[in-house]
């Protein structure tokens, strides 16, 4: 009795470790690094393989608002990569709609504010999506500083900086 006992319950272990394993190997690069996805943002345009990377990891693990907007940019952002007329449209309006939506859900947020107005300063005119600049630019100077991670709001401050989208009298702010 005690042998069979002794045997279930190693079999039980061995079934335990193995389940384990099998979780942390398909686990393994099946992993979204909001980080990264942040600091690659505006290389995401510029990188075709960088931005079909990020598009990839988060069309499949973004759950947060934050993480929805961008996917939505990096979706943007690929009209820039693809030859096709059709394709472009597709990526940037629905890229367009998706970051609406996660703007709608939670107008006060940051760092979606944060990638409208990235986006928007930067597409040509002729795509009809500048609608919000100066309500995104005035929300950042009045709320950035709000913001609770301090490496995330020193990034945006940094990259809306370089971006030279305010003046000195913005920027001083803006940084505060």
């Amino acid at each position: 009795m005690v042998v069979k006992e002794l045997t279930f319950i190693s079999m039980k272990g061995i079934l335990l470790c193995i389940g384990i394993i099998n979780f942390v190997v398909l686990a393994k690069g099946q992993y979204l690094n909001l980080d990264d996805v942040r600091r690659d943002f505006n290389k995401g345009v510029k990188n075709q393989e960088l931005c079909e990377r990020h598009l990839e990891t988060l069309e499949k693990y973004a759950k947060s608002p934050v993480e929805k907007g961008y996917e939505a940019a990096f979706h943007m952002f690929m009209a820039k990569h693809t030859g096709s007329p059709f394709k472009k449209m597709s990526y940037f309006n629905g890229g367009k709609k998706l970051l609406e939506k996660q703007i709608q859900a939670e107008p006060a947020n940051v760092e979606l504010r944060f990638i409208r107005l990235c986006i928007q300063y930067y597409i040509p005119s002729y795509l009809g999506y500048k609608d919000n600049i100066e309500q995104d630019k005035d929300f950042l100077v009045s709320n950035l500083y709000k913001m609770g991670d301090e490496k995330t709001k020193d990034l945006l401050f940094n990259y809306l900086k370089g971006a030279k989208m305010y003046t000195e009298q913005e920027l001083v702010k803006l940084g505060r």
